[in-house]
C-alpha cells in the first residue's frame, strides 16, 4: 500500500514537472527569442505565437443537455449542470449519473434520459471538478495555465481545444464537427495574432491531433497541406503520447479502472466499454490495421459494412503481438445483434 501510494505521488510530480517545464517552454518561444521554420528565419514578431491545447481523456468536462429527474435522490440534472465531474451527485444518484455517461455501444448515442456534451473554453479543461476539496484532486492543465498567466503570455494566446472524449474519431467529426472547428481554431489563432500555433496535446489528445492530420488531408488540397501545416503549426509537444497504446486501457476494458471515483470496478467497465474513443487507445500491432474510416469523405457518409480490424497472417504466425490475441477474443458491436470476428 505504502509502495503505490508512493508511486502515485511521484507520478503526480511528475506531472507537475511536465507542466511547467510545457509553460516555460512555451515562454521561452514567445518573448526569448524569434522562431524559425526550417532553414529560414520567420520573418515577424516572436510574441504572435499562441497555443493550443488538446487535452487528453476523460480530461473536459461534459455538461447534461437534459433534464432528468433522480428518484430517491435530492439531486436531479438539468441543462448545463456537470456531469464529469461532479462527485456530489455521483454519490448520491449514481444511476442517474450513469444515464448521462454511458453511450449506446453498437452506434455512439446518447441515454434516451440524458445526454451529455463538452463544455468549451479553458475553464473545461483545468478542474474537472471545482470545489475546495476536489479542485485540486481534479486539476488538470490548471496549473500549466497558471504558470503562463505568471511568465506574462496574454490571454488569447493560450486556446483550449476540448472536446467529447468517450467519442471514436469519426463520431467526433460527425456529431460535433470538431475536426472542422479544430482547422477554424488554428485559422482563428492566425488571424488574431499573426504567427502558428505551438500544439500541446497530451494523453489521447495526440491521438486526436493525429487523427487530424490525416483527415486535413482531404480537407484541403494536396498541394496546399504542407503550406497550411507551415502556415499554421509552428511545432507539437506530446505529453504522455499512447502512440503505441496504453495498457491501463486493457485493464479498464478487461477488468475496470474506476479512476478513484467511488464506484465499483463492473460499474467502471460498463462504462468504458461504451466509449468508442477505449478501442482508439488499445495497444495494437504492426501486422494489423482499421479500416480506412477516411472513404466516408467520398461515400457520401454511408457505411456499405461493420467497421473491422484486420490483421495480416503474419499476427498469427509470430511471436510478436500488440495485444494477446491468442489468449483472449474480444468481439468489438458494431452492429446491433452482429459483433465483429
Amino acid at each position: 500500500m505504502t509502495n503505490d501510494r508512493e508511486t502515485k505521488k511521484s507520478s503526480m510530480g511528475g506531472d507537475e514537472r511536465e507542466h511547467r517545464r510545457l509553460a516555460m517552454t512555451l515562454a521561452a518561444v514567445l518573448f526569448l527569442g524569434t522562431f524559425q521554420l526550417g532553414e529560414g528565419e520567420l520573418k515577424g514578431d516572436y510574441s504572435k505565437l499562441s497555443g493550443i491545447i488538446i487535452p487528453g481523456f476523460a480530461s473536459t468536462q461534459l455538461r447534461a443537455w437534459s433534464i432528468l429527474d433522480c428518484p430517491y435522490s435530492p439531486l436531479d440534472f438539468n441543462p448545463l449542470d456537470l456531469v464529469w465531474l461532479d462527485t456530489t451527485k455521483l454519490l448520491s444518484a449514481v444511476n442517474c449519473w450513469l444515464k448521462c455517461m454511458l453511450l449506446d455501444p453498437y452506434n455512439q448515442t446518447d441515454h434516451p434520459e440524458c445526454k451529455s456534451r463538452p463544455d468549451s473554453g479553458l475553464s473545461a479543461i483545468t478542474e474537472l471538478d471545482p470545489g475546495y476539496i476536489t479542485g485540486p484532486l481534479s486539476s488538470v492543465w490548471k496549473e500549466w495555465v497558471k504558470w503562463c498567466i505568471e511568465f506574462g503570455i496574454e490571454a488569447n494566446a493560450i486556446i483550449a481545444a476540448p472536446y467529447d472524449w468517450r467519442l471514436s474519431p469519426s463520431m467526433l467529426e460527425e456529431r460535433d464537427l470538431y475536426f472542422y472547428k479544430l482547422k477554424q481554431t488554428f485559422e482563428t489563432a492566425l488571424k488574431l495574432r499573426g504567427g502558428p500555433s505551438i500544439v500541446f496535446a497530451h494523453s489521447l489528445g495526440n491521438n486526436v491531433f493525429r487523427y487530424f492530420l490525416e483527415w486535413l488531408k482531404l480537407e484541403i488540397a494536396p498541394k496546399q497541406y504542407i503550406q497550411w501545416l507551415d502556415d499554421h503549426i509552428y511545432a507539437f509537444f506530446a505529453v504522455g503520447a499512447p502512440l503505441l497504446g496504453s495498457t491501463e486501457t486493457v485493464k479498464g476494458m478487461l477488468s475496470g479502472n474506476t479512476f478513484g471515483l467511488p464506484v465499483s470496478e463492473g460499474t467502471a467497465r460498463l462504462m468504458f466499454n461504451s466509449f468508442g474513443s477505449s478501442l482508439w487507445m488499445m495497444p495494437f500491432s504492426k501486422y494489423c490495421r482499421a479500416d480506412a474510416m477516411y472513404l466516408k469523405h467520398f461515400s457520401g457518409g454511408i457505411r456499405k459494412g461493420p467497421n473491422a480490424y484486420q490483421c495480416e497472417q503474419k499476427e498469427f504466425q509470430s511471436n510478436y503481438s500488440g495485444f494477446s490475441t491468442n489468449i483472449i477474443n474480444i468481439e468489438i458491436p458494431s452492429t446491433r445483434g452482429k459483433a465483429l470476428e
